[in-house]
């Protein structure tokens, strides 16, 4: 079985609570801007294939700009798809939308908010809580950290014991 990546996205820094703007349209800051395009080019130089990979994002404007950033940097052949409910999903919500990728895709990327981006990671890299990138990972998960995670199994497989922690990346 060919292995699948799984890429965990927090959106960058987002402005804070404004008077008269509802949380879904809070947008980046100046700094989040920046630090989203740092992800997309510290992701494009990473040795994944990411021809056909899924670029998926919540509908919030704060994660539609980070996935944005992201998508600028990675091949036009990548799929970019807002998903409403990814605002709203919990950790379990979040493992059961992976479950359900079809099988074709070999790379998924996720672009979401905290705490569920964070439960997830934190979930997947269970097994390997005494590695040191794990307790990176437990640490905290600050706007724009991005965990990546090979998965041995197809994706309705996925689970603590077939996802392995890569790496974690700061913008």
């Amino acid at each position: 079985m060919t292995a699948h990546h799984l890429i965990l996205v927090r959106h960058a820094q987002a402005t804070h609570d404004l008077f008269g703007v509802q949380d879904r349209d809070r947008p980046l800051t100046e700094r989040g801007a920046q630090d989203a395009e740092s992800l997309g080019e510290k992701l494009s130089a990473i040795e994944i294939d990411f021809s056909g990979a899924h670029l998926w994002h919540s509908t919030a404007r704060r994660t539609t700009q980070t996935a944005q950033a992201i998508a600028g940097r990675l091949p036009s052949s990548c799929v970019v798809h807002g998903l409403d409910a990814l605002y709203d999903l919990d950790l379990y919500g979040i493992l059961e939308l992976i479950r359900e990728t079809p099988g074709a895709v070999k790379t998924l990327i996720i672009v979401g908010h905290n705490p569920a981006i964070a439960e997830t990671c934190r979930h997947l890299a269970s097994d390997a809580i005494d590695g040191p990138i794990a307790r990176e990972l437990m640490k905290g998960y600050e706007p724009g950290t991005t965990a990546l995670f090979t998965v041995i199994s197809d994706w309705a497989g996925l689970s603590p014991n077939t996802a392995t922690l890569g790496t974690v990346l700061h913008p």
